[in-house]
């Protein structure tokens, strides 16, 4: 059977003219009259092709700057194409820049009626569903006041409240949940799980790789507007986390093994060993077991003062199972050489073959010195009869 396209994006690109210097008045451009106003030429998405199939959670990523927020407002119908050709097959609610469309000397309730109104509800719809939006922003108080004394994160929850009322057949979200607090956020989930099972389309543009991972289907990964990579979340985000945004520039999907250790020769891994207990090589474990792993490791660029050193854990199918990085802990490398260990203190998994990948980077991950992927690997032997990835510690008792 053939799956139905929503979105179609052929060879798009998205050109801006950015002045040298500003000529606001007519003073300004009077004097100015004979001299011609120079421009900088910046493609911010450049010859994309993308395709999305009725029914996909699409996730977007890649470094500030890539491309993603033009790239939604390009589908959303704000911007159109310099080149190129967009093709939508059903009705798309973009939740793009939430609340710009609120006034801000009007109060809560107003403000719903208005953005109502924009996301073309009628008013009797509005009047269903206004409890249905307070109640999910939970600022049943606030409603008479005035939006410009919201804080922020109350802006966007009611922002989010009203936009998600749209019946729509596509759904664009770009950085929903930048601002708000957990609870909010697992509404917002919540409300992606929802859709998900509706079977609606939905484009996610987001810098929180772990909620991508969780709701994503598929993944594409931008860098100065040019698709560099597309597929699987989990291969896409590893290569976005453990290249960083310039390697991953000139990376593809289609060789993996090419791609099993990159290095920008700034920060060097020397050499790896996994270690059991007593510190003696080891490569086969029990659940339950100790296991450390000790890396060698040289810095070359005398500017990087600490280094940033990642870990990851994946099984045979590559399932993303855990990652870690030194700066998350509160541990910076010195420069320029030395050696660290990261411990597992009882492996949590039962009988299979494991992959580790290490890095070196920066503090935000955004730059990659060098990486060693899923070149070291594990087994975990159990003597128990257990199904399944994870050693739950269990018991059994007749009551």
């Amino acid at each position: 059977m053939n799956k139905e396209i929503v979105l179609s994006l052929k060879n798009v690109t998205k050109t801006f003219k950015i002045p040298h210097e500003r000529r606001d008045t007519l003073k300004e451009h009077f004097t100015h009259f004979f001299r011609r106003l120079k421009y900088t030429r910046l493609d911010a998405v450049k010859s994309v092709d993308i395709e999305v199939i009725k029914g996909e959670f699409l996730g977007i990523i890649g470094r500030n700057g890539g491309g993603k927020s033009t790239l939604l407002k390009l589908l959303a119908g704000i911007y159109l194409p310099t080149k190129g050709k967009i093709k939508v097959n059903g009705m798309i609610s973009p939740f793009l820049e939430l609340g710009v469309g609120f006034n801000a000397d009007l109060t809560g309730k107003e403000n719903v009626y208005l953005n109502g109104t924009i996301l073309g509800l009628t008013r009797g719809e509005i009047d269903a569903k206004y409890q249905d939006i307070v109640d999910f922003a939970e600022l049943h108080d606030f409603m008479d006041t005035k939006i410009k004394n919201y804080s922020s994160g109350m802006h966007v929850r009611l922002a989010f409240s009203i936009a998600i009322q749209a019946d729509a057949d596509i759904y664009l979200c770009d950085e929903v949940l930048a601002v708000g607090d957990m609870v909010f956020q697992q509404k917002c989930f919540d409300v992606f799980h929802r859709l998900k099972n509706e079977g609606k389309t939905i484009i996610y543009v987001s810098h929180d790789i772990g909620s991508v991972r969780r709701f994503c289907d598929r993944c594409v990964l931008l860098s100065k507007g040019e698709v560099v990579a597309s597929g699987d979340p989990g291969v896409v985000i590893d290569k976005y986390i453990y290249e960083g945004g310039e390697i991953a520039a000139a990376a593809t999907l289609k060789d993996e093994q090419d791609m099993s250790h990159l290095s920008s020769k700034k920060a060097v891994i020397e050499a790896y060993q996994l270690l059991d207990k007593n510190g003696k090589p080891c490569t086969n474990f029990c659940p339950g077991d100790s296991l450390r792993l000790r890396v060698n490791y040289r810095v070359n660029d005398t500017s990087l003062k600490n280094v940033n050193a990642g870990v990851a854990i994946y099984d045979e199918r590559g399932n993303h199972l855990f990652g870690e990085t030194s700066f998350w802990q509160n541990v910076a490398l010195p420069s320029p050489q030395g050696s660290y260990e990261f411990e597992i203190k009882e492996i949590p998994l039962l009988s299979g073959k494991y992959f580790i990948t290490i890095a070196l980077n920066n503090e935000a991950i955004s730059e990659q010195y060098d990486w060693v992927n899923k070149k070291i690997f594990f087994n975990v032997e159990n003597n128990k009869i257990q199904e399944g990835i994870i050693n739950f510690k269990t018991g059994w008792k007749l009551t």
